[in-house]
């Protein structure tokens, strides 16, 4: 594995010297402690490539898709055209996608609220704002039996039955589920409104690039085939690579396993240094906890965001437990942005390192020096850099995260597509509600 791999055929750089001793010193990994994975790596990405041939890792498909493409345009185009605003209920992978690929810049069209919580206050909140005569709606479970959006879906569905008079449900609601029959399926077929297929075969926390994710997108104005491209580049070249460790993913799972198995680091920090890509941070915090939190494994995954966090959490990576390990993803930044007019510097010496600086060079300052200092008391960093955000570039990172995912667990000995534990909360849940009905 290289120190850094990437820009040639993907859409970021991935840089990994500071987490090798030869940088860091006795608390990285040697090149030796990696190839120790390469076997097991290797076996995985022969799979992989049989699963992607044979289709039977359907989310491997994901990426060259694009018979569903226009069907989805087609619809995000009526409520672009039709509505004001377009709230999208779901939790969990049913809504941390779309989210992430939301925050990208949009090309117009209406307002997104993303309701993924069961509070009440928060609920009426959104509904406060909206006028329900121009609003649509997507619900989305994939089991269609997701109490919170259930319960989500009937509140808000009463309040705009009650304050749309005459108006077709039709026209303002589509589901997004499984074919299986579902109360959720069952309520569209009652009320009026289509549902769309979530395949059966993609985990919610995976299935971004599906309709579940492009749907809103398309709606927000993101290029949702961009998205799928840049995700198809990543996709290839691992799938193509000459060994495991020379594909990105997968020597970002040696890595961090490595880390965490050698050198007792077992909390994983992703810190973007770009505001957008907060949502993708959380998207993470999810596939990583889900996908690897197993039979008494895992790696504990920490939603930060550059610069802001260095003011809130930095103090703890730097001198706290030596039990994480940081990857930063950082643009291009410096010369961007506003520049500092010279005469703050003027009237004032201690403002001298800012007179005719642009705000992007204050944030390629920080990015670079708190790196260094990680790295300086001896933790580890990776970064990924990119040039520029974009849609291309988002679809390439989403698929190598997931596709790390895949690799960390074959190397953790874990299946990263099942969630057995969280089973047991959502039954007796239902057996509280039921009791209370029976008082």
């Amino acid at each position: 594995m290289m120190s850094e791999s990437g820009f040639d055929s993907l859409p970021y750089l991935m840089r990994v010297e500071g987490c090798l001793s030869e940088r860091l010193g006795a608390g990285g990994l040697a090149r030796s402690d990696l190839v120790r994975y390469e076997a097991r790596l290797s076996a995985r990405l022969a799979r992989l490539q049989d699963e992607h041939d044979r289709n039977r890792l359907p989310m491997l498909r994901l990426p060259t898709r694009s018979d569903d493409l226009a069907a989805l345009r087609s619809l995000a185009n009526r409520f672009r055209r039709d509505m004001a605003d377009v709230v999208v209920l779901g939790t969990g992978g049913s809504s941390l996608g779309a989210r992430t690929l939301c925050a990208l810049p949009g090309a117009g069209g209406p307002r997104l609220h993303f309701l993924d919580n069961i509070d009440p206050d928060g609920i009426e909140t959104v509904l406060a704002r909206i006028d329900p005569a121009r609003t649509g709606y997507l619900v989305v479970s994939k089991s269609g039996s997701t109490a919170e959006t259930l319960c989500q879906f009937a509140i808000v569905f009463d309040h705009w039955r009650q304050a749309a008079t005459g108006r077709e449900a039709a026209d303002h609601f589509v589901a997004i589920t499984v074919p299986d029959a579902s109360p959720l399926r069952r309520a569209a077929a009652r009320l009026g409104f289509p549902v769309l297929d979530h395949d059966p075969a993609v985990g919610g926390r995976f299935s971004i690039l599906s309709l579940v994710g492009l749907l809103p997108a398309f709606i927000h104005g993101v290029d949702g085939r961009a998205l799928r491209e840049g995700a198809a580049l990543v996709l290839d070249e691992t799938l193509s690579a000459a060994s495991a460790l020379d594909a990105p993913p997968a020597a970002g799972a040696a890595l961090l396993v490595g880390l965490a198995e050698g050198r007792g680091r077992s909390q994983s920090v992703l810190m973007p240094y770009i505001d957008v890509l907060f949502p993708f941070a959380l998207w993470f915090r999810q596939l990583w906890a889900e996908s690897l939190g197993k039979n008494g494994k895992g790696l504990t995954p920490i939603a930060a965001r550059g610069a802001v966090d260095q003011h809130s959490q930095l103090q703890l990576y730097l001198d706290g437990p030596a039990d994480k390990v940081v990857t930063m993803i950082q643009a291009a930044m410096g010369g961007t942005g506003r520049r500092i007019g010279p005469d703050w510097a003027e009237a004032d010496s201690d403002l001298a390192y800012l007179g005719g600086r642009t705000m992007g060079d204050l944030m390629a300052a920080e990015q670079r020096a708190t790196a260094e200092t990680l790295i300086k008391r001896g933790h580890p960093v990776r970064v990924f850099e990119i040039d520029a955000l974009s849609a291309r570039t988002l679809g390439g990172l989403l698929m190598h995260f997931m596709l790390e995912t895949v690799f960390a667990a074959e190397l953790l000995g874990v299946d990263p597509f099942d969630q057995p534990a969280v089973e047991e909360g959502k039954v007796l849940a239902r057996e509280y509600l039921r009791e209370q009905a029976r008082r």
